[in-house]
């Protein structure tokens, strides 16, 4: 299992400062920035400040976006500048029997590539704007279809806090990547997701217990840490905290969790339960 921290850029000249000397997912956002991005120097960049690139995070592209060959073009690219093998995609619009065509096409270049495409798990909200979303659809269809470089990167805080460890504990044999993080399970869903993607110990949602749950699968994929940018000077730590916690010393992520949420903080372990103050506790 890695622990790997998240960094989204838009910019060869961005700031590294929050990831320097960690292992990260490299993570772009507008395609448009993907494209006239300066992937060489960015990549002698983060040689200097000694970060290794495990995953790339791809720009919102799909399979869909074929013209010209947009999309195969991005994850070649990725391969070229960063050698990763798995790459996390969000979904887009489309409908499945559209991507099987479309992944047809260009079946024989990702084997040669040698790569996973892990498709970002999503609430189910986001069910009208995106062709496949949630876990257990994504482990049907991509077994149904065979084609096993398509797995699953899967959001905790996208999911339920109820029902995530359940879902986790059945359907995880295509899991790639995890995305980890806290959320608020409280707040109604919201495109900025300022309720999401908070450091470990800022909200109510299952962290310990879904830990746990990665040991009990004997889980061996990538775990990322994906902050709001407001918290990436929490990074280095929680990613320290975080690597110990799965070599066996447990009790300093676990305290630091408790100190951050603070008295009658606590997570939510089942249907039904109160929800705990909802106001993130400063450091």
């Amino acid at each position: 299992m890695k622990v790997l921290a998240s960094l989204f850029v838009s910019g060869a000249g961005d700031d590294l400062s929050a990831v320097a000397g960690l292992p990260i997912q490299l993570a772009f956002y507008k395609r448009a920035d993907f494209r006239n991005f300066d992937h060489g120097s960015f990549v002698k960049r983060l040689r200097d400040e000694g970060i290794k690139v495990e995953s790339v995070h791809a720009p919102a592209a799909d399979v869909f976006h074929d013209h010209g060959g947009e999309f195969i073009g991005t994850i070649e690219t990725i391969k070229k500048y960063y050698g990763v093998d798995v790459i996390t995609v969000h979904p887009q619009r489309g409908t499945k029997q559209h991507a099987r065509q479309l992944y047809r096409k260009i079946e024989e270049r990702i084997r040669e590539l040698g790569v996973i495409i892990a498709y970002e798990t999503f609430e189910e909200a986001g069910d009208r704007r995106k062709w496949i979303t949630q876990m257990e659809e994504m482990h049907r269809y991509f077994d149904a279809i065979r084609y096993d470089f398509l797995c699953v990167t899967y959001d905790f805080t996208h999911s339920s806090p109820e029902t995530n460890l359940r879902e986790i504990r059945k359907f995880n044999s295509r899991i790639r990547a995890i995305h980890l993080s806290d959320a608020l399970s409280d707040r109604p869903l919201s495109l900025d997701e300022t309720h999401q993607h908070l450091p470990l110990g800022y909200g109510d949602y299952p962290v310990l217990e879904f830990l746990k749950e990665l040991e009990d699968i004997n889980y061996r994929g990538l775990v990322i840490l994906e902050y709001l940018p407001q918290y990436h000077h929490l990074l280095k730590k929680d990613s320290f905290l975080l690597a110990a916690y799965f070599m066996g010393n447990q009790e300093p992520l676990r305290e630091e969790i408790f100190r951050r949420r603070g008295p009658g903080r606590r997570e939510i372990k089942s249907p039904g339960e109160l929800r705990p103050d909802p106001q993130p506790p400063a450091l």
